[in-house]
């Protein structure tokens, strides 16, 4: 692995942003990153709890109970799959 003597390197500047606008365009970037997260953590943990409380009316239920415990259960898992992006989002 030597190092490559030909190539011409940018001298680590990067053209076009001033220092402030960069500090607002990487503020921003982790900003939206962390309402990501919070966001999907907060999506996952309510299909848990749609999830579990399906799964426990359809252990202590009737015929009735079971169909609402599927209900539960399907709801919860469209919402986990929203939470990763494999379902169109809800808002658009």
């Amino acid at each position: 692995m030597g190092i490559d003597s030909d190539r011409e390197t940018d001298g680590g500047e990067i053209t076009g942003l001033t220092q402030d606008e960069l500090y607002t365009v990487v503020q921003t970037a982790v900003k939206d990153a962390l309402i990501d997260v919070i966001g999907t953590v907060f999506l996952l943990g309510f299909a848990l709890l749609l999830i579990g409380a399906g799964t426990q009316v359809i252990l202590a239920s009737s015929t009735t109970g079971v169909l609402f415990g599927v209900g539960f259960v399907s709801i919860g898992l469209v919402v986990a799959a929203a939470a990763f992006n494999l379902v169109p989002p809800f808002r658009e």
